[in-house]
């Protein structure tokens, strides 16, 4: 899954340092119990306001209809202003630190904190320097919008074609950010700059009358009148056709001209002006770990060499009789392990997708209820990483499992890997955490959208583990799918950490993941592509899936015949996503709680 889609705002180095400053120093609020809670009230709800001010693309999916009409605003004014905001909230809140609050209050302001510290810490970087990545960013955010929103009334449809109106501008704030990072050589990498050019080139050259843009407006409700309904897309057509266009070609041309000749030469973050510090920054943020570099490295050199051992194991149990080597060539060239097409492999997945719901009341006491299908891609968002698309509650729409499969080119996609990969993008991994933590209700909205990414992709990659004591892998090529998607996440341990700092070459990275992996040349490739552009964000999910079982390990021997498999998911689930370490210690608590029992 691919997250981290909303904007980021960036503010200076000295009004960072300074508002983490506040944090640690405010005197704590002398204050009785009740107006504690009124001011933790207070400034969680002044957060939830800012998070709709900064990603209106959210806020317009849960039906603000002014949001609806906006696209973020990462310009320097913007900034300066959300800037003061945080820091105000953080000061209110560094005064809480000692109040009396009940449980569910001091998660909220612990979370709070933590979010608010991490930000803060970003913001001196100036991310917005660098908006995307290899396959998403800035450029596929309008993408998102339309894909996104179900438009029930003229209101909304006349906010849908006011936003198309804005997008001229908003391309104009995101070059104007990466003008800046031209002039200070805070760039992307040259290989990652090449793709998202061609991206923006083929998009460029798209007639107006086939943008996806316009999807919304395809699929207006019977409620409206035909005269209506004509009128809107009508109208929407012509802004796209004579200021949606143009600005698709003005922002291709800069990325032609400007971007791409003054691109990064190297691959590594670390090589970049404040570079080291940075990536130790994305570790924090993407990893949740103040692990060093080094010594996730190391992790990964571990991990692979234990999953190693079960992978061989799991070799014997096919019955073939040659080197490593040779089972991994079989795999990737056997047409038994090959759909015999797009469909054909859709069908199967969902197929597994029944099979797996069926098994869900089993490892789960509480179960969304929100429904999710599985769909291709949309052609316009091929480059995207994103195997699973988060629903709306609000809006009725469910979530969506994402397969991205091309007819020419099946072997990139092999059946013994789809157990695995659904798994951690549908349930039990990213639609069942997803929608749960969108179904609690009366919880400030930034729980309920958060997306820690180690929480996150820990959860799935642990999900695809969970596969394997629900029975749901038959074969022992699917067993050994699973060991090679796991695999695959301990190799970027050790190919993240070795590109960005310890001067890794692409060839490097391609024979850690090509000698110790099932996965095939293409997807080895696009891989690598996407942490040369996308640093540390790759770490999270084996830190945040070693962190669960390792929790569920101690909650095992610690309750023994008395542990409850369903009892421990709902514990770490109905909460929300939470940074590791707030997860280790409210899992201690549920753990003390259920020794007592």
């Amino acid at each position: 899954m691919h997250l981290n889609r909303g904007p980021r705002t960036w503010l200076c180095a000295a009004g960072a340092l300074a508002a983490l400053a506040l944090l640690a120093t405010s005197p704590a609020l002398a204050v009785d119990n009740g107006a504690a809670a009124r001011e933790l009230a207070a400034v969680l709800a002044a957060y939830d306001r800012y998070s709709a001010d900064v990603d209106p693309i959210a806020a317009g999916q849960r039906g603000d209809l002014v949001a609806l009409g906006r696209w973020p605003d990462d310009g320097q004014l913007a900034v300066a202003r959300h800037q003061h905001l945080l820091a105000g909230l953080g000061a209110r809140l560094a005064k809480l630190a000692g109040a009396q609050l009940n449980d569910e209050e001091q998660l909220n302001r612990d979370l709070l904190r933590d979010r608010l510290e991490l930000d803060l810490a970003g913001y001196a970087f100036d991310e917005e320097r660098i908006p995307f990545n290899t396959g998403d960013g800035f450029f596929t955010v309008p993408d998102y919008a339309a894909d996104g929103i179900k438009l029930r009334t003229e209101a909304q449809a006349r906010a849908w074609i006011a936003k198309l109106a804005a997008l001229p501008a908003y391309y104009a704030t995101e070059t104007d950010n990466m003008r800046r990072g031209l002039r200070t050589h805070f760039v992307r990498p040259r290989l990652v700059v090449e793709k998202v050019a061609a991206t923006l080139a083929r998009r460029a050259a798209q007639a107006a009358d086939d943008s996806p843009l316009l999807k919304p407006l395809a699929e207006l409700p019977d409620s409206l009148s035909p005269a209506l309904r004509s009128a809107l897309r009508t109208d929407a057509l012509r802004i796209v056709r004579l200021e949606v266009k143009p600005a698709e070609r003005r922002l291709a041309e800069f990325f032609a001209q400007d971007y791409l000749p003054g691109a990064a030469p190297g691959l590594g973050i670390g090589e970049l002006p404040n570079g080291g510090a940075y990536y130790d920054y994305l570790i924090r943020r993407h990893a949740s770990t103040s692990m060093t570099p080094a010594r996730i490295h190391a992790l990964g050199i571990e991990e692979i060499a234990r999953i190693d051992g079960e992978m061989r194991g799991a070799i014997a149990a096919t019955g073939f009789s040659g080197s490593r080597a040779e089972f991994l060539h079989f795999l990737r060239t056997d047409p038994q392990f090959r759909a015999s097409s797009v469909e054909d492999y859709l069908q199967r997945t969902r197929d597994l997708a029944k099979r797996t719901d069926a098994l869900l009341p089993r490892y789960f006491g509480v179960l969304p209820r929100l429904t999710y299908g599985v769909e291709l891609v949309a052609p316009n968002l091929k480059e995207s990483s994103s195997g699973y698309n988060p629903g709306s509650p609000e809006q009725g729409l469910s979530g969506t499992v994402v397969v991205n499969v091309d007819s020419d080119a099946l072997d990139q996609s092999p059946l013994y890997g789809m157990p695995a990969w659904f798994l951690h993008e549908g349930v039990p991994g990213h639609h069942l955490q997803i929608a749960l933590a969108q179904e609690q209700g009366g919880r400030p909205l930034f729980r309920q959208n958060s997306d820690v990414n180690a929480f996150v992709e820990g959860w799935a990659l642990y999900s695809e583990r969970l596969g394997g004591e629900m029975g749901l892998y038959r074969t022992p090529y699917e067993l050994f799918g699973r060991l090679s998607l796991e695999m695959w996440r301990a190799c970027r341990l050790v190919v993240d950490t070795g590109i960005h700092v310890m001067g890794w070459t692409r060839e490097q990275a391609v024979a850690c993941l090509r000698d110790n992996t099932g996965l095939s040349q293409r997807a080895i490739d696009s891989e690598v592509d996407r942490y040369i552009g996308w640093p540390g964000q790759a770490l999270g999910y084996k830190i945040g899936e070693i962190r669960i079982r390792e929790l569920r390990a101690r909650a095992e021997k610690a309750l023994g015949p008395r542990f409850d498999l369903r009892a421990f998911h709902d514990a770490v689930l109905l909460p929300g996503p939470m940074p590791l370490d707030l997860l280790e210690a409210r899992m201690d608590r549920w753990l003390n709680a259920q020794r007592e029992k």
